[in-house]
C-alpha cells in the first residue's frame, strides 16, 4: 500500500517493493556491522587502549570526513545511471578490503603504530566508500521507489536496521568485556578482540555485495542526463548553490554533524571518567546507540509519513540537543543514556538526505549529495578540534561547544527551510 499520494516513479509497484526491500535489506547488513562501519566510538577507544592521544583517537573520524569528498569526483566523472550499480559494489567492496587490512595487521602482531596507522587508514577509506554508497543508494530510492512510499521506506530501513546493529554490539560486548546482566564475556584478551570483531565483518560486507546486485534502475525517461564534461559539471554546481532549499539544508547537514555526530567519540571516551578507568561499555554504549536508534527510525517514519519532510529535521536534532544535555547534568552509570539520545539523532544522516533528494532533480541527486559530502569536510576539522578542546580544557567544554552549535543549527532549520520541498526545474 503506497502511504501517501506521490507517484512519481516509473516502475510497476512490484519492483518499487523489490528496491524498498533491496534498499532496507543492505541497510540492515550495515548496521549489523555497525560497531565498525560507524566509525568513532569503536575505533576511538581501540587507538585509546593503545595509548594515543585523544587527537590521535578521534582521526579515524576525521580521515572519514576529509576523505568522504572523494564522491564528488565520482559524481563528475560518472554521472550516467547506468553507474549506480556498479559504484555500489566497489564502494562495498573497498569496505571489505580495509576491514581485511584492519585485521591483517592486527593477526600479524605489526606494532601500535602500524596497527594505529591501519585504522586510520579504515576511516579513509569508509569515508570514501561510504560518500559513494550513500549518494548511489539515495539516487536508486529517488528512481526507484515513489515518493509517496518514502515514509514507509524509511520506517522498515531505520526502524529494523538498527535492530540488527543491537545484535551487533551484544557481540561486541562479550567480546571486548563482559555482558552486564549475566557476566558472561568470551574472555578474548586485547588486541584478538577488536581483531574478531572487525574480522566477523567481513562476510556480512560480502553479502551486501550480493544484495545490491538485485536493485532495480528504471532507464532515464524524459531527463537531461549530465555528462562528464566541465559545461555540465559547472551547470550542476550552479543549481546546487541557487537552490535555495538544497543549499541550506546541505549547510545545516553539515552543522548539525559538527555538533551531533562528531562529538559522540569524546562522549564515549568520557564515560571511563563517569564510570572509572576499568569498566568497558564500548559495547553497552553501542547496544544503547543502536537500540533508541530502532525505537526512532519507526517513530520517525510515521512522523515523515503523516506530516512533512522537515518535521523529521527538526525531531532529529532536538534529539541530538536532549543527548548533550544529557551529557552535562545527569551522573552514573545513567550517564551512558547519552549515547542512546545521541544515537536516535544520529538518524539526521538519513532525513537530511531524504530532504535532499527530495528537493533535487532526479539528474542532480547523486552530485547534490556528493556535495554535501564534500562540505563535510568542515566535520572533520570538527573531530580534530573536539580532541584539541578535550586535551586542553577537558572533555566538558567540547560539550559545551557541541551544544551551542546545535542550538544555532536548530534555528537556522527552522527559519529558512520550506516544509515541503519540490525540484526544481533544469
Amino acid at each position: 500500500m503506497i502511504d501517501g499520494s506521490a507517484n512519481d516513479c516509473p516502475l510497476p509497484a512490484t519492483l518499487q517493493t523489490r528496491n524498498l526491500a533491496c534498499f532496507a535489506g543492505l541497510w540492515c547488513l550495515i548496521y549489523l556491522t555497525g560497531p565498525i562501519s560507524y566509525v568513532g566510538v569503536t575505533h576511538a577507544n581501540l587507538l585509546h587502549e593503545l595509548e594515543n592521544n585523544d587527537r590521535t583517537n578521534n582521526s579515524p573520524q576525521a580521515w572519514y570526513q576529509w576523505m568522504s569528498a572523494a564522491s564528488v569526483l565520482v559524481a563528475w566523472l560518472l554521472p550516467h545511471p547506468r553507474w549506480l550499480k556498479p559504484l555500489l559494489i566497489g564502494a562495498l567492496a573497498a569496505k571489505a578490503l580495509v576491514t581485511a587490512l584492519v585485521v591483517a595487521a592486527i593477526w600479524f602482531k605489526l606494532s601500535g603504530a602500524v596497527v594505529t596507522t591501519s585504522v586510520i587508514a579504515f576511516g579513509g577509506v569508509f569515508g570514501a566508500a561510504n560518500a559513494v554508497q550513500i549518494m548511489t543508494l539515495w539516487e536508486l530510492v529517488r528512481r526507484g521507489v515513489a515518493t509517496g512510499r518514502r515514509g514507509t521506506l524509511m520506517g522498515w530501513t531505520f526502524g529494523l536496521g538498527p535492530v540488527m546493529a543491537c545484535v551487533g554490539s551484544l557481540l561486541q560486548q562479550l567480546l571486548l568485556s563482559a555482558e552486564p546482566i549475566t557476566g558472561y564475556s568470551f574472555g578474548v584478551a586485547f588486541p584478538e578482540n577488536y581483531m574478531l570483531l572487525f574480522a566477523g565483518a567481513i562476510p556480512v560486507l560480502l553479502a551486501s555485495i550480493v544484495l545490491s546486485v538485485a536493485f532495480v534502475v528504471p532507464p532515464p525517461v524524459g531527463e537531461s542526463i549530465p555528462a562528464a564534461g566541465l559545461a555540465d559539471i559547472l551547470g550542476g554546481l550552479r543549481q546546487f548553490l541557487t537552490t535555495g532549499p538544497v543549499l541550506i539544508c546541505a549547510i545545516a547537514y553539515v552543522m548539525v554533524y559538527s555538533g551531533g555526530r562528531a562529538i559522540m567519540d569524546n562522549v564515549s571516551l568520557h564515560a571511563k571518567d563517569v564510570l572509572g578507568d576499568e569498566s568497558n561499555t564500548v559495547g553497552v554504549q553501542n547496544f544503547l546507540r543502536f537500540g533508541f536508534k530502532a525505537v526512532a527510525g519507526v517513530l520517525l517514519g510515521y512522523l515523515l509519513a503523516k506530516t512533512h519532510p522537515k518535521a523529521t529535521l527538526l525531531a532529529t536534532i532536538g534529539l541530538l540537543l536532549l543527548g548533550m544535555a544529557w551529557a552535562l547534568t545527569v551522573p552514573g552509570w545513567w550517564y551512558l543514556l547519552t549515547v542512546g539520545w545521541l544515537g536516535a539523532g544520529e538518524l539526521f544522516g538519513a532525513y537530511f538526505f531524504n530532504y535532499i533528494s527530495t528537493a533535487s532533480p532526479k539528474s542532480q541527486v547523486r552530485v547534490n549529495i556528493a556535495y554535501v559530502s564534500l562540505m563535510g569536510i568542515v566535520v572533520g576539522f570538527a573531530s580534530v578540534m573536539y580532541g584539541q578542546i578535550s586535551d586542553n580544557y577537558g572533555r566538558i567544554a567540547s560539550f559545551h561547544v557541541a551544544s551551542c552549535i546545535l542550538v544555532f543549527t536548530l534555528l537556522v532549520v527552522v527559519l529558512a527551510l520550506p516544509a515541503r520541498p519540490t525540484p526544481r526545474d533544469m
